[in-house]
């Protein structure tokens, strides 16, 4: 809060609320995000907690083992990844699917969690027989698992 009172035009924080309750944590950002964008100044925010970076951030870097896998705004990375629920009649191999970050499931039963793809990802599920169970919307935290995935989730 001493480098809110300063009125840097910079503010760096690192896990700023690592440690704290959900209450004080869920404050203490607001109040940092009150002040900073009544002022219009710039924040670079580190935190593992995606659910803080998605409430707070207008763009954003994710990193892994060193490498910058995705920099985006925030709302062209939740718009360009979805997630597709799909039941099949027979049992398939997830691992085989197009454009495909993240399979998740067994036998009929499949997640996959992809990027900029959708109508592949649909015409394959239907070309296996597949049925569209449901499509939704990620979250931070799911494309940081999605895309730090070592290899296919089966």
């Amino acid at each position: 809060l001493l480098a809110c009172a300063y009125r840097p035009s910079l503010l760096v924080l690192d896990e700023p609320s690592s440690g704290l309750d959900p209450i004080v944590r869920h404050d203490i950002l607001g109040a940092i995000i009150r002040a900073i964008a009544d002022e219009g100044r710039t924040v670079l925010f580190s935190s593992h907690l995606l659910d803080e970076v998605q409430r707070v951030a207008d763009s954003f870097a994710m990193l892994h083992r060193g490498q910058i896998l995705l920099n985006s705004s925030l709302e062209q990375a939740l718009e360009d990844h979805k997630k597709l629920i799909a039941r099949f009649q027979n049992d398939i191999d997830g691992s085989a699917f197009p454009a495909v970050l993240m399979a998740q499931g067994s036998e009929r039963d499949w997640t996959f969690i992809y990027n900029q793809s959708q109508e592949r990802i649909e015409q394959a599920v239907l070309d296996r027989g597949g049925e569209i169970v449901e499509q939704t919307n990620v979250t931070l935290e799911e494309i940081f698992v999605a895309r730090t995935s070592e290899a296919i989730n089966v």
